[in-house]
């Protein structure tokens, strides 16, 4: 184990422009630092990184299984997505199923995170909805679970709705943590968020990946959500995505997950391990690179020889203008 600096610069030309710290710790199944960089023991918003984790009731409930829901279908209850026509396909014809509209969801409106999306949508003379939420897929399955459980789902993003309860108990037994007692904020779509141990996250994705330490039932349902991920990882991101290129690289090695402010998790089943990280600054592109190097470190490789470690960045013109890269 270390606990030497994980430092992410970006170069233009020959000249460091800017550097980013950033925290990380690999742990395995039953919560053994197997690595670490930086003061790991502080507590940190997950974000949307805890998505697959917050999937659990979903599976666990028998809901995903009675609505016959698809490995896209799971997939999207694990994604932060573009809103490109794929994805929103999907939410729509999910809702259809649950006899719901973008009404229902309550995770707000924005228009897609991929410009080429959000330009098609806007030629059409389509407003973007609900539906275009890079959370939507997460808020269908929160639906879902109500839906099956028979609870009025008007207000779920509440911290104590009964979908809400469910979500925080199944992070707490990924997680071997009382989630309510940590430090409750608001996310992005509207759900609550808590600041938790970045050693409790990387535990959980190290439970999801493998299934050890997790009973029968919930082996079961991490292995589906993992399988769908790896298998449609499209539909966790989408195109010119990180989330996306890694899992396709990898092969079905490792499930990996992206939120907001520099934060990621990945489970690798082969090893038992999984990770958990955050650049300090919020800086995604440190992320994203720093989750390369951790790979690299454990010796995963990609199945995609033409996968890089490192990002280079492209102004307007396509011109290679800057990397963003482990410092030297």
């Amino acid at each position: 184990m270390n606990k030497r600096e994980l430092v992410i610069e970006v170069t233009r030309g020959r000249f460091v422009e800017s550097r980013h710290q950033v925290i990380a710790v690999v742990c395995d199944t039953k919560g053994k630092r197997h690595s670490q960089w930086g003061n790991v023991d502080q507590q940190v918003f997950p974000r949307s990184t805890a998505k697959p984790l917050q999937a659990l009731p979903l599976m666990l409930s028998g809901a995903a299984q009675d609505l016959n829901l698809t490995q896209r279908q799971l997939a999207m209850s694990c994604s932060s997505h573009n809103g490109e026509t794929q994805h929103s396909d999907v939410i729509t014809a999910w809702l259809d199923q649950l006899g719901m509209g973008s009404e229902q969801l309550e995770c707000g409106s924005h228009w897609p995170l991929y410009q080429p999306a959000t330009v098609a949508l806007a030629q059409s003379g389509k407003q973007a909805c609900a539906v275009h939420n890079n959370c939507s897929g997460k808020h269908c399955g929160f639906l879902s679970f109500a839906h099956h459980q028979g609870i009025d789902p008007k207000g779920y993003i509440d911290h104590q709705h009964p979908v809400q309860l469910a979500v925080n108990d199944a992070m707490g037994r990924m997680m071997d943590l009382k989630i309510a007692n940590h430090p409750m904020g608001i996310d992005g779509c509207s759900i609550p968020t808590y600041a938790l141990p970045l050693p409790n996250l990387a535990m959980a994705f190290a439970r999801f990946g493998s299934g050890e330490e997790l009973p029968d039932g919930w082996q079961k349902a991490c292995h589906s959500l993992y399988h769908a991920m790896v298998n449609e990882p499209f539909y966790v991101a989408g195109s010119k995505r990180h989330c996306t290129k890694v899992m396709q690289a990898y092969g079905g090695q490792v499930a990996c997950k992206t939120g907001a402010e520099g934060v990621y998790g990945a489970a690798i089943p082969s090893l038992g391990l999984g990770i958990a990280l955050k650049a300090l600054d919020g800086t995604t592109r440190a992320a994203e690179v720093a989750l390369n190097v951790l790979l690299d470190y454990l010796q995963i490789k990609p199945t995609e020889p033409q996968f890089e470690q490192h990002l280079e960045l492209h102004n307007c013109n396509k011109i290679h203008v800057s990397d963003v890269q482990l410092t030297s």
